[in-house]
């Protein structure tokens, strides 16, 4: 599928969601977000067994289960990280979006530590490529705040591989796929997908069916998976499977968290 590339998807080290991924090839390392302070880890044993340093590493906005692994990775050290690209909307919005004290403080954790190990930062610049190695980035949006929610703020990116193009969609939702349907119609088309939101309250059908994909990457544990907290299939409040039906019916093959590091070729 990649030509040579291989995509590591990380899945969960506790019952929480999270996501991170890391595409690797011809001596280039590609990172996305990264996962929960529990899975640093198991991502800095992958990064390490790649050869110790990271090209680029994309962040798509400033959840802690997707951050605060590339945060323990900072502080530990030992991964050479070549630049950081993201964009977050300012402290303000996000303590008054999320209400959460641990979450505005993880963003914060997360610059200061950029900031100690002096790792260069990258912008994302709306459709403008961004050359990591052989792998070449274009981001479809730029991380501007929508709404009262960090999710739609999420930073869009397309990666070309030396094969397949993988998007990325983050946490993204509805709220802002019309402007990124609109702005980047083309662009947005992609054989391999990562679902927004963990596959669940995310974008729409419609969304979907634009992109077309026949690969998906659902970085979503089991309980998500199946929308069971407890009392059983498809009895908790998420909407996995209806996600998944919409998948079903457009016959994608679809990957979600194993007990190990999914790897795909």
């Amino acid at each position: 599928m990649f030509n040579g590339d291989k995509l590591y998807m990380l899945p969960s080290v506790t019952p929480l969601q999270c996501m991170g991924f890391v595409l690797a090839g011809k001596g280039d390392v590609l990172a996305v977000d990264g996962g929960t302070a529990a899975e640093t880890d198991q991502l800095e044993n992958l990064l390490l067994s790649l050869g110790g340093k990271v090209t680029c590493w994309l962040l798509t906005h400033a959840h802690f289960d997707h951050i605060e692994a590339l945060i323990g990775v900072l502080e530990r050290g030992n991964v050479e990280i070549g630049r950081i690209c993201y964009q977050f909307p300012d402290s303000e919005y996000i303590e008054r979006v999320e209400r959460q004290e641990n979450r505005t403080a993880r963003a914060a954790d997360l610059e200061n530590a950029i900031a100690r190990r002096g790792v260069p930062v990258v912008r994302p610049q709306k459709g403008q490529w961004l050359e990591t190695g052989h792998f070449r980035v274009l981001p479809l949006s730029d991380g501007s705040a929508v709404g009262e929610s960090l999710n739609p703020s999420s930073v869009v990116y397309r990666v070309e591989t030396s094969g397949e193009s993988v998007l990325f969609l983050g946490d993204m939702d509805w709220r802002a796929e019309e402007k990124i349907l609109r702005e980047f119609p083309e662009e947005l088309r992609c054989r391999v997908v990562q679902m927004a939101h963990h596959g669940q309250q995310g974008v729409t059908e419609k969304f979907y069916r634009h992109i077309s994909p026949q690969v998906c990457l659902w970085p979503t544990p089991e309980w998500l998976w199946n929308n069971d907290i407890g009392a059983g299939f498809d009895t908790g409040p998420y909407k996995t499977l209806e996600t998944r039906g919409w998948m079903e019916k457009m016959n994608t093959v679809n990957y979600h968290f194993e007990n190990t590091v999914t790897v795909i070729e």
